[in-house]
Parts: structure tokens; C-alpha cells; sequence
């Protein structure tokens, strides 16, 4: 692996935990945030940062080549909510992507944007490449184990959280007593959390999957403290997630805290497509 490496940041701690460990790893790292998305506090954790606005990818191939990196990790959230706006500030690269694009899923659209990066001699990059560790292994994690009927109702959510993630929709449904309470969309995992804790309180079960054809290089499902805290106040028991698919930031902290809470979080093995 070359000496430097790239980070495209959107939301969240995500962008934190790659640039610490690709530091820790002795690489050099240069951060291009998303403007509006990327907490710019990310500078004091690289060692080049800027900001480009969504939409300008003309601009980020500039920028990545002038700071001479070959690789690059997207990691943090963008959603496709800025799709619905007005797209005044994309440049002529980002409207004739879109043009090309037959379809508005999050892989066709940062796999358009991968080829195009690829054709000025940069890679993406498996977006664990550098949280190896933080993949959430098969088995229970926590000291509460899930009761017979939370396993039911994991093995409904796995169903119904690859159905929604294979049509692009989101990665997380929530479940309880066999009826699936509430599914993630554009909103998110903690929104789709607290709609469902509205519907039917506590003794929900969230279960969290992958695309049965996931690109490891972006849009990997994450589970960190913010979306843990959320489960505590909103009446969540057991949270599932796809093994060896799904990372955990801060896995030490946010163990301590689920033990700490009375929560089952488990790694579950999802079948593959057909079988």
C-alpha cells in the first residue's frame, strides 16, 4: 500500500476511526470532507484537510491528484436526500454521471463514481480496510443472550432487512412480537428506532443487514454509541446485526454500555441470496 492514503468524509465518527487507525498504521492521510456533512473538527486527525461541496467530483479528482494519492476510502454518511434538492452546484462530471446512471441506488451512483476516480489512477478502497478488528464476529457479544421469541423475531428481520436493503430503501427494520414495527428509509437507523418506539414502545428487536450484493467499498452498515443511546431511550432489547458485515465503532465502549444497559447486541450469519 502506498504511504498515503485518502479519506472522503461525509457524517459521523466513521471518518475518525479510519484516519486514527490509517495513522496508527503509519500512513499519511489527507481528508477531503463533503461540505455541510464532515465534522471539520476531522482536521485534527489528518494530516491534509479540506472541504469540497456535494457534487463537484471535477474539483476531488483535482484535489486527490494534487495531493498525489492513488487510494481512497469513502467513509461517513451522504444520503441521497441531496438528490431531492435543487442541483445547482454540481459540476459538469456530477450532472453527466447522473445522466448515465439508469437507476438512483446508492451502489449504482458511488460505483459510477469509483469507475470514474479509477480513470485517473485512483483506487477505492474497501471501506474496512483499516477496521479490520471492528467487524462485528458470529455470537453474542453482550451478557444478555436473546430469549426464544427476540430470536423469532431476528430471524423475521434478517427476511425483511435484506428485502429493503436489496431495493435500496435502507439496511434496518424493527420487529416485536412477530410484527415488523417499523422500517429504515432516507431517515435512518436512530429515526426508524424512535418511530417504532412511538408505535409499540419497549421490547423492540433491530435487526441491521447488508445487501445480499454489497460493495464493501461504500455504505458498509455501522453501528456506533449515538445509535446505542438511541435504543436505550426508545424501548430497543436486542439489536442484530450482519456478522462480518457490519462495524462497530468503538467496540470496547459501546460493549460496556450495551452490558451496561441490559442489551442483547448479537452477530447474526446471514444465508446467502437463494439458499
Amino acid at each position: 500500500m502506498p504511504s498515503r492514503v485518502a479519506l472522503i468524509a461525509g457524517a459521523g465518527r466513521f471518518p475518525f476511526e479510519v484516519a486514527r487507525e490509517a495513522k496508527r498504521q503509519g500512513l499519511q492521510v489527507v481528508a477531503i470532507g463533503i461540505q455541510g456533512w464532515a465534522d471539520p473538527s476531522l482536521q485534527a486527525e489528518v494530516d491534509a484537510y479540506e472541504e469540497l461541496p456535494i457534487g463537484q467530483i471535477g474539483r476531488l479528482i483535482e484535489r486527490l491528484k494534487a495531493h498525489q494519492t492513488t487510494q481512497a476510502v469513502m467513509a461517513g454518511k451522504v444520503t441521497k436526500q441531496v438528490l431531492l434538492g435543487p442541483k445547482a452546484g454540481f459540476d459538469v462530471e456530477a450532472l453527466a454521471l447522473l445522466a448515465r446512471t439508469k437507476e438512483m441506488s446508492v451502489p449504482a451512483l458511488l460505483g459510477a463514481v469509483a469507475q470514474r476516480l479509477a480513470r485517473d489512477g485512483i483506487t477505492l478502497l474497501d471501506s474496512s480496510t483499516f477496521l479490520q478488528a471492528n467487524l462485528c464476529p458470529a455470537g453474542v457479544l453482550t451478557t444478555r443472550h436473546p430469549t426464544a421469541a427476540e430470536s423469532a423475531d431476528i430471524q423475521l428481520g434478517i427476511q425483511a432487512a435484506r428485502a429493503i436493503a436489496a431495493l435500496d430503501i435502507g439496511q434496518s427494520v424493527v420487529v416485536k412480537s412477530g410484527v415488523v414495527v417499523a422500517v429504515e428509509a432516507l431517515e435512518g437507523t436512530d429515526e426508524a428506532i424512535r418511530r417504532a418506539h412511538a408505535l409499540a414502545r419497549s421490547g423492540l428487536v433491530v435487526v441491521k443487514t447488508a445487501s445480499a450484493t454489497q460493495d464493501r467499498r461504500f455504505d458498509l452498515p455501522i453501528i456506533g454509541l449515538e445509535t446505542l443511546e438511541v435504543c436505550r431511550a426508545h424501548g430497543v432489547a436486542c439489536l442484530a446485526v450482519e456478522a462480518r458485515m457490519t462495524l462497530l465503532l468503538d467496540r470496547a465502549r459501546l460493549l460496556e454500555r450495551a452490558n451496561a444497559d441490559g442489551l442483547c447486541l448479537i452477530g447474526v450469519d446471514v444465508p446467502a441470496a437463494g439458499t
